[in-house]
């Protein structure tokens, strides 16, 4: 994966927990946004991070 892909993936998650219709859904897509963001620190600083 590239760091562009995560930043993509992580403004999708971004957009879909502003548009989730319950709490739920906005908290796993929220979730999921922050998961994007430490794979992206973890790419920048050349470390590996498990999925």
């Amino acid at each position: 994966m590239t760091i562009n892909y995560l930043y993509f993936r992580q403004q999708v998650s971004l957009v879909r927990a502003d548009r989730a219709a319950c709490d739920r859904s906005r908290a796993a897509h929220l979730g999921l946004a922050a998961g994007y963001l430490k794979q992206i620190a973890a790419a920048k600083s050349g470390s590996a991070v498990a999925r």
